[in-house]
């Protein structure tokens, strides 16, 4: 999955940018010291300097929050290993950020399912009250940050990272109320969807990965659990 995913980024992303440096974490997980080891050298074919962070037991949003403490840029991409870029990516993907509110820019897909051009690119849930076991939504909107490939603010994405439970699923601490604090932090920004006419700008790849090899990921108390 690695592999495609640099190719198409550095096809429609990083060739169109000067990128300051690059930060990675390869956890002992779905593979072997060989694995291992191939997934370092690849990464290193793209980017020589590479940051790259070896832990020894694995922790997905332990690895979210290094990386994105460790930036700097005014600028993040946050990428994860199972993309495929689908849309050439240049300067105009931050024009939203003109917006001072607007912490983020996520690349659509078809797993956000959600029609932009009837929705419109900001990208936000409506909280629920339950009443008498009915899911009632209110007209409070709040808004959806991802770990899916996006843009960020570096100063939001480092003080984001700073609040996260390293204990819980990164993304779901972000609206799911079991982080407050992450949440009182996020709720005056927003995030908005960068999406193309030519189809959904990235494409998951770790999903059928998953399915042939058996293996499920779930929520479990706010955390992300793989099981075969």
């Amino acid at each position: 999955m690695l592999k495609p995913t640099l190719e198409s980024f550095q096809q429609r992303l990083f060739n169109n940018f000067a990128i300051g440096k690059f930060y990675a974490n390869v956890d002992p997980i779905f593979g072997d010291a060989e694995d291992h080891r191939a997934v370092v050298a690849l990464i290193r074919q793209y980017f020589p300097d590479a940051d790259i962070h070896e832990p020894e037991t694995p922790g997905f949003c332990q690895a979210v929050k290094r990386n994105w403490s460790a930036t700097s840029a005014d600028y993040v991409l946050h990428l994860e290993d199972d993309w495929r870029l689908n849309v050439n990516i240049d300067q105009s993907a931050f024009a939203d950020f003109s917006d001072m509110r607007v912490a983020q820019v996520a690349f659509h897909s078809e797993e956000k399912n959600w029609d932009v051009q009837r929705r419109g690119k900001l990208h936000y849930r409506r909280k629920n009250l339950k009443l008498f076991g009915f899911n009632l939504p209110l007209k409070h909107k709040v808004p959806v940050f991802t770990t899916s490939p996006s843009l960020l603010r570096g100063d939001f994405a480092r003080h984001a990272a700073s609040l996260f439970d390293t204990r819980l699923d990164p993304e779901k601490q972000f609206y799911n109320g079991i982080n407050d604090g992450l949440e009182r932090y996020v709720a005056p920004f927003l995030s908005t969807l960068l999406s193309s006419s030519n189809g959904f700008v990235v494409t998951d790849l770790g999903r059928d990965w998953r399915e042939q090899r058996g293996i499920k990921k779930s929520i479990e108390n706010g955390a992300s659990v793989w099981v075969s």
